[in-house]
């Protein structure tokens, strides 16, 4: 009768807030809001002279309205990037771990010094977050190694390394995640701003050119 042998069940990742993966939908929710703001709030009846949006702003809400669509654009990405600073915060948070890291690193290295690596990768999980899951990685892979004669010390030290980093490769993502937009809205937010100065400077051209072509007449 043929025997099958059961394979090993993975490692069960440590659970928590592992950051919005689709920023797409915060930066359209965020636009949303952004041009709401803008044209409900900003352009609110109240705010100009007579309740009409294309007269006189009554107020500095209204003076901003003037602005015009780009306003909207510029509160956009400011809703985004506190969004996401805010997102970023509770991931990052969530990945330092439960333990303080120096308190964390010390009881760790003194586990292993001692060979206690099943109180080790129980610090772990009590720990969690990214560290903790590298280090935890790094020693399974020392346990496995460590009862294999087969292979020379540097093999084993060759394996520990990659071991642990492939974990560090798994845990980046998490850390990095949603970075460059924020890097992108950054950059783009003064931009946006000289955009809408060069806009508005267009705008008051024709009064510009009324008023000297009245000047001229009289």
């Amino acid at each position: 009768m043929a025997t099958t042998t059961k394979a090993a069940a993975p490692a069960k990742k440590n659970s928590g807030f592992q950051g919005v993966k689709a920023a797409w939908i915060i930066l359209v929710i965020c636009a949303i809001a952004g041009y709401s703001v803008w044209y409900f709030v900003m352009g609110n009846p109240d705010n100009f002279i007579g309740g009409d949006r294309s007269g006189h702003p009554a107020n500095l809400l209204g003076t901003v309205y003037k602005g015009g669509f780009v306003v909207g654009l510029i509160l956009t990405l400011l809703f985004t990037v506190i969004c996401l600073g805010i997102e970023r915060y509770f991931a990052i948070k969530t990945a330092a771990g439960k333990i303080n890291l120096a308190k964390f690193t010390a009881q760790v290295k003194d586990l292993i010094k001692g060979q206690k690596f099943a109180e080790a990768e129980a610090l772990c999980d009590k720990m969690q977050g990214s560290v903790a899951n590298v280090v935890k990685a790094s020693i399974k892979m020392y346990q496995t190694v460590e009862g294999d004669d087969t292979l020379k010390k540097a093999a084993k030290i060759a394996k520990i390394s990659q071991a642990h980093e492939e974990a560090t490769q798994l845990e980046m993502p998490t850390l990095q995640m949603n970075m460059p937009m924020v890097a992108t809205i950054v950059s783009l937010g003064t931009l946006t701003a000289l955009f809408g100065t060069v806009l508005g400077m267009l705008g008051l051209l024709p009064l510009f050119t009324t008023s000297s072509q009245t000047r001229s007449t009289s």
